[in-house]
């Protein structure tokens, strides 16, 4: 039987057959996946069959099916539609991972951006603006703008639980504001006032008082050439709507911005 080499492989002879290690063999061995048989003298060997049923664990497991799943489901189907379920699951989890591929991407894509254009970045300043990025705040490039120190006061000041409140608030905002800007809204209405009141109200909660912390947020504002292209849809709705609606507020309730000594950007 062993000198029929035609008929049977060894486990050496498959592995180097098919592309695989003799311990991936041994493993499916061991688990039930891929029964090797026995010749009469002991030996491991593997029959034609087996090398057929090795390349269809190989193909599946090239598109992440775990190998708990290869064993008890996929090869044991026959009916096309259990097939395709299994296969439609599957493709559902690639795209999956696909997006989140992408979006770590996008962030290590903005940090090599925010490390080029700042030339020295603190590391808690570029973890603060990923975790800001990783919670879906498409502005967090502003707090490029601060200094180390007011980043210390600002994570210090936001607990999880608040900054996630504060998050979802802002981005009610700038929601609202690209609606209004959209439907032609005037800045100095109703609503636009509303809008004014409600974001000025989220920057007392963002600067606590500080003038500093204020004059930097200004800052920011000022530098729209540099903002990050995730951020300009925005910039037409601040520049011809907020920027007004803001003006007829402060003028209106007699607010004093503090003038905007320099760029805080590091």
């Amino acid at each position: 039987m062993e000198n029929t080499q035609e008929r049977f492989f060894t486990v050496g002879e498959l592995a180097k057959r098919v592309g695989v290690t003799v311990r991936t063999l041994q493993y499916y061995d061991k688990t039930g996946l891929l029964k090797a048989k026995y010749s009469p003298s002991g030996r491991r060997i593997y029959l034609h069959e087996d090398i057929f049923r090795l390349q269809q664990i190989m193909f599946l497991k090239s598109f992440g099916f775990p190998l708990a799943e290869i064993s008890q489901n996929i090869l044991h189907q026959n009916l096309p539609a259990d097939l395709a379920q299994s296969f439609t699951h599957q493709r559902d989890v690639i795209l999956k991972q696909m997006e989140n591929l992408n979006q770590m991407s996008a962030l290590l894509e903005t940090m090599i951006a925010e490390i080029d254009l700042n030339h020295e970045l603190s590391v808690e300043k570029l973890f603060t603006i990923m975790e800001l990025m990783k919670q879906g705040n498409p502005y967090s490039f502003v707090f490029r703008y601060f200094g180390n120190d007011q980043i210390k006061t600002i994570n210090n000041r936001f607990s999880s639980e608040s900054a996630g409140t504060y998050i979802d608030n802002s981005q009610q905002i700038f929601a609202q504001l690209q609606d209004l800007y959209q439907q032609g809204a005037d800045p100095a209405g109703k609503a636009g006032q509303e809008l004014a009141a409600n974001w000025w109200k989220l920057v007392n909660e963002f600067t606590s008082g500080d003038d500093r912390m204020l004059n930097t947020l200004v800052s920011a504002g000022l530098d729209m050439d540099h903002w990050p292209k995730e951020a300009k849809p925005i910039q037409e709705a601040i520049q011809n709507f907020l920027s007004k609606a803001l003006a007829v507020y402060f003028e209106n309730n007699n607010i004093q911005i503090p003038e905007v000594k320099g760029n805080q950007h590091e």
